[in-house]
């Protein structure tokens, strides 16, 4: 089953990537660059966004929608399902919960999650996500909102002189899904985007997809591919704007996880590939539980460094992260809670 779940994966893998060359030979270009942000989980941050394999929560939407599927492992076992285990001896998988409910008959229960996080960047920039997710149709739904937006943009005229200040915003919303096969997760994301450049507006669409596999108990590999097909169009006819759509450059993540034999520490590594530039970026992020409750994470995202830390409750989880601007070189902050019903 584990190689038949890797084979999915790797096919997955094929087929968008066949459609990639296509985009890229169409000179695609760099269009909705808003959507890669990556403002989206502060844990996800502090450790240098290395997140694609990583994200299990409802911030997979923006990160990878395949670990969208990591809310079915919190799904409770139905009585048949705990007898199933407890005859095969693997009492390790039945928690105390399920025991609880043993003698409840209407089998495992819907998991709902939900999400929010506020980023204050380096030049005047501010960003923010809000998702929920639940378990459904034997898979996992995200519904989510991803922004970004910066005020009192400098303007100027072709001749260099300021004629005054603009407001700049970029929202993403987003309609995900994520199944299981295997030891292998995939998902996919639909997108709907909306930009505004002072008083122009653009809107368009596009999708996301990814995979994550556990190779042995200790690894797991993933990849995601963004804004496959993305493009914006502007929403009106305006004076020196095109008005037809234009497409953006999608980003080929893959990423890898190494985890110690008690969870308590993990070292994730991914590779970034825009495919409108040349370089590559790579991100590496550490986690380390200090204890039942709280995880401490740091990082480098393409060399910029990131640091942060979470606290989990019951059902609910608060998260910072401080990180180095790539585009600045100033500081952000971003905080983060999920909360599970």
């Amino acid at each position: 089953m584990r190689t038949r779940g890797i084979i999915a994966a790797l096919s997955t893998a094929a087929v968008v990537l066949s459609g990639l060359v296509k985009l890229e030979a169409q000179d695609a270009g760099s269009r909705a660059s808003f959507t890669r942000g990556g403002w989206a989980g502060a844990r996800y941050v502090a450790m240098g966004r290395s997140a694609e394999v990583i994200a299990d929560d409802v911030f997979s939407i923006y990160w990878n929608p395949a670990g969208l599927s990591g809310l079915k492992e919190r799904e409770r076992l139905s009585p048949d399902e705990i007898g199933e285990r407890a005859r095969a001896g693997n009492v390790d998988s039945i928690s105390e919960d399920d025991l609880i409910r043993f003698s409840d008959e209407r089998g495992p229960r819907t998991v709902f999650q939900t999400g929010i996080s506020a980023a204050m960047i380096d030049v005047e920039r501010e960003a923010g996500f809000a998702g929920v997710a639940f378990t459904a149709f034997k898979g996992v739904v995200g519904l989510g909102a991803y922004s970004i937006q910066s005020k009192g943009i400098e303007s100027r005229d072709e001749s260099g002189n300021r004629i005054g200040n603009i407001n700049y915003s970029g929202s993403v919303g987003y309609f995900s899904y994520a199944w299981t096969s295997g030891v292998t997760s995939i998902g996919v994301s639909l997108k709907g985007l909306y930009e505004k450049i002072g008083a122009v507006g653009f809107y368009g669409g596009g999708f996301d997809v990814g995979a994550q596999a556990e190779v042995v108990p200790f690894l797991r590999v993933g990849f995601v591919v963004m804004d496959i097909g993305t493009g914006l169009k502007p929403d009106s006819t305006y004076d020196h704007i095109e008005n037809e759509y234009d497409f953006a450059s999608p980003v080929i993540k893959i990423s890898a996880a190494l985890t110690s034999r008690e969870s308590d520490f993990t070292l994730a590594l991914s590779a970034v590939r825009k495919l409108e530039q040349q370089d590559y970026e790579v991100n590496i992020g550490l986690s380390y539980n200090l204890g039942k409750n709280i995880t401490v994470y740091g990082g480098l995202c393409d060399s910029f460094f990131s640091a942060g830390l979470s606290f989990s409750l019951w059902s609910l989880e608060v998260a910072y992260a401080f990180s180095y601007d790539n585009i600045g070189t100033g500081y952000n902050n971003i905080v983060s809670l999920t909360m599970e019903l």
